[in-house]
Protein backbone atom coordinates (compact mmCIF):
# COMPACT_ATOMS: atom_id res chain seq x y z
CA UNK A 1 0.00 0.00 0.00
CA UNK A 2 2.82 2.14 1.15
CA UNK A 3 4.27 2.31 -2.62
CA UNK A 4 0.92 2.87 -4.02
CA UNK A 5 0.42 5.93 -2.42
CA UNK A 6 4.36 7.00 -3.21
CA UNK A 7 3.60 6.35 -6.70
CA UNK A 8 0.65 8.74 -6.72
CA UNK A 9 2.38 11.43 -4.74
CA UNK A 10 5.16 11.10 -7.45
CA UNK A 11 3.12 11.43 -10.88
CA UNK A 12 1.10 14.47 -8.85
CA UNK A 13 4.23 16.48 -8.56
CA UNK A 14 5.63 15.27 -11.96
CA UNK A 15 2.10 16.39 -13.27
CA UNK A 16 2.48 20.08 -11.47
CA UNK A 17 6.71 20.09 -12.35
CA UNK A 18 4.95 19.57 -15.98
CA UNK A 19 2.50 22.00 -16.03
CA UNK A 20 4.85 24.61 -14.70
CA UNK A 21 7.10 24.13 -16.93
CA UNK A 22 4.97 24.68 -19.56
CA UNK A 23 3.27 27.34 -18.59
CA UNK A 24 7.09 29.17 -17.99
CA UNK A 25 8.03 27.79 -21.50
CA UNK A 26 5.14 29.38 -22.60
CA UNK A 27 5.74 32.62 -20.72
CA UNK A 28 9.23 33.44 -22.13
CA UNK A 29 8.55 34.40 -25.80
CA UNK A 30 5.86 36.52 -24.57
CA UNK A 31 7.89 37.99 -21.66
CA UNK A 32 10.90 38.72 -24.57
CA UNK A 33 7.97 39.86 -27.01
CA UNK A 34 6.05 41.85 -24.77
CA UNK A 35 7.27 42.40 -21.52
CA UNK A 36 8.92 45.92 -21.97
CA UNK A 37 5.57 47.48 -23.16
CA UNK A 38 3.19 45.53 -20.77
CA UNK A 39 5.32 46.50 -17.39
CA UNK A 40 3.58 49.09 -16.54
CA UNK A 41 0.09 47.53 -17.48
CA UNK A 42 0.26 43.90 -15.91
CA UNK A 43 2.23 42.39 -13.01
CA UNK A 44 3.27 39.55 -15.06
CA UNK A 45 5.84 41.61 -16.92
CA UNK A 46 7.00 43.79 -13.93
CA UNK A 47 10.39 43.19 -14.87
CA UNK A 48 10.07 44.17 -18.42
CA UNK A 49 11.62 42.11 -20.94
CA UNK A 50 14.30 41.11 -19.10
CA UNK A 51 12.21 37.96 -16.72
CA UNK A 52 9.37 37.22 -14.92
CA UNK A 53 9.39 38.07 -11.37
CA UNK A 54 9.70 35.76 -8.36
CA UNK A 55 6.09 36.91 -7.74
CA UNK A 56 5.08 35.77 -10.91
CA UNK A 57 7.30 32.65 -10.62
CA UNK A 58 5.38 31.68 -7.02
CA UNK A 59 1.82 32.51 -8.39
CA UNK A 60 2.58 30.23 -11.86
CA UNK A 61 3.87 27.41 -9.37
CA UNK A 62 0.58 27.66 -7.18
CA UNK A 63 -2.08 27.85 -10.45
CA UNK A 64 0.23 24.68 -11.38
CA UNK A 65 -0.51 22.95 -8.25
CA UNK A 66 -4.22 24.05 -8.43
CA UNK A 67 -4.05 22.48 -12.00
CA UNK A 68 -3.10 19.28 -11.21
CA UNK A 69 -5.30 18.70 -7.99
CA UNK A 70 -7.90 19.67 -10.08
CA UNK A 71 -7.06 16.64 -12.78
CA UNK A 72 -5.98 14.40 -10.15
CA UNK A 73 -9.81 14.83 -8.79
CA UNK A 74 -11.57 14.97 -11.57
CA UNK A 75 -9.91 12.54 -13.70
CA UNK A 76 -9.07 10.00 -11.20
CA UNK A 77 -11.83 6.91 -10.75
CA UNK A 78 -10.10 6.33 -6.92
CA UNK A 79 -12.32 10.13 -6.26
CA UNK A 80 -15.29 10.03 -8.88
CA UNK A 81 -15.95 7.10 -10.22
CA UNK A 82 -20.16 7.66 -12.06
CA UNK A 83 -19.30 11.29 -14.17
CA UNK A 84 -18.97 11.23 -17.92
CA UNK A 85 -15.66 12.45 -19.13
CA UNK A 86 -17.16 15.08 -20.72
CA UNK A 87 -18.61 16.06 -17.93
CA UNK A 88 -15.57 15.81 -16.06
CA UNK A 89 -13.68 17.74 -18.77
CA UNK A 90 -15.86 20.41 -18.71
CA UNK A 91 -15.93 20.68 -14.68
CA UNK A 92 -11.91 20.58 -15.02
CA UNK A 93 -11.80 23.62 -17.56
CA UNK A 94 -14.28 25.39 -15.55
CA UNK A 95 -12.65 25.59 -12.53
CA UNK A 96 -9.57 26.11 -14.15
CA UNK A 97 -10.72 29.22 -15.75
CA UNK A 98 -12.35 30.66 -12.08
CA UNK A 99 -8.98 30.16 -10.85
CA UNK A 100 -6.93 31.72 -13.20
CA UNK A 101 -9.63 34.75 -13.12
CA UNK A 102 -9.19 34.89 -9.74
CA UNK A 103 -5.18 34.90 -10.42
CA UNK A 104 -5.99 38.02 -12.98
CA UNK A 105 -8.09 40.04 -10.17
CA UNK A 106 -5.88 39.35 -6.60
CA UNK A 107 -2.64 39.49 -8.37
CA UNK A 108 -3.62 42.29 -11.29
CA UNK A 109 -2.08 40.10 -14.20
CA UNK A 110 -3.84 42.63 -16.30
CA UNK A 111 -6.93 45.74 -15.36
CA UNK A 112 -10.11 43.78 -14.58
CA UNK A 113 -12.09 46.34 -17.05
CA UNK A 114 -9.60 46.20 -20.10
CA UNK A 115 -11.66 44.17 -22.51
CA UNK A 116 -9.09 43.09 -24.92
CA UNK A 117 -7.02 41.67 -22.07
CA UNK A 118 -9.79 39.41 -21.55
CA UNK A 119 -10.53 38.69 -25.46
CA UNK A 120 -7.00 38.03 -25.25
CA UNK A 121 -6.84 35.54 -22.14
CA UNK A 122 -9.54 33.49 -23.35
CA UNK A 123 -8.03 33.21 -27.14
CA UNK A 124 -4.69 32.16 -25.44
CA UNK A 125 -6.21 29.61 -23.04
CA UNK A 126 -8.37 28.50 -25.22
CA UNK A 127 -5.72 27.41 -27.85
CA UNK A 128 -3.52 26.27 -25.27
CA UNK A 129 -6.26 24.12 -24.31
CA UNK A 130 -6.70 22.83 -26.92
CA UNK A 131 -3.49 21.61 -27.67
CA UNK A 132 -3.25 20.23 -24.13
CA UNK A 133 -6.24 17.92 -25.14
CA UNK A 134 -4.74 16.85 -28.78
CA UNK A 135 -1.53 15.90 -27.24
CA UNK A 136 -3.32 14.32 -24.26
CA UNK A 137 -5.20 12.36 -27.17
CA UNK A 138 -2.29 11.77 -29.47
CA UNK A 139 -0.50 10.26 -25.87
CA UNK A 140 -3.06 8.11 -24.69
CA UNK A 141 -4.17 7.09 -28.25
CA UNK A 142 -0.43 6.23 -28.60
CA UNK A 143 -0.26 4.45 -24.95
CA UNK A 144 -3.45 2.40 -26.29
CA UNK A 145 -2.13 1.14 -29.26
CA UNK A 146 0.99 0.19 -27.18
CA UNK A 147 -0.57 -1.93 -24.52
CA UNK A 148 -3.13 -3.23 -27.44
CA UNK A 149 0.35 -4.23 -29.21
CA UNK A 150 1.46 -6.19 -26.22
CA UNK A 151 -1.33 -7.91 -25.44
CA UNK A 152 -1.64 -9.14 -29.04
CA UNK A 153 1.71 -10.31 -28.51
CA UNK A 154 1.16 -11.85 -25.17
CA UNK A 155 -1.73 -13.62 -26.65
CA UNK A 156 -0.48 -14.87 -29.63
CA UNK A 157 2.97 -16.08 -27.95
CA UNK A 158 1.03 -18.47 -26.07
Amino acid sequence: MRVRENKGFFQFINGVLSTYGFTVLVFIPIVILFGEGAKDFSSLFSLGGAALSMATLIQLFILAIIINICSTVLFTDRWIKNMAILVRSILFFAIVTLAIVVFVIRFHWFPVDYVEAWIGFFISFGVCSTLGVVVGRLKEKSENERMNQALEKYINGK
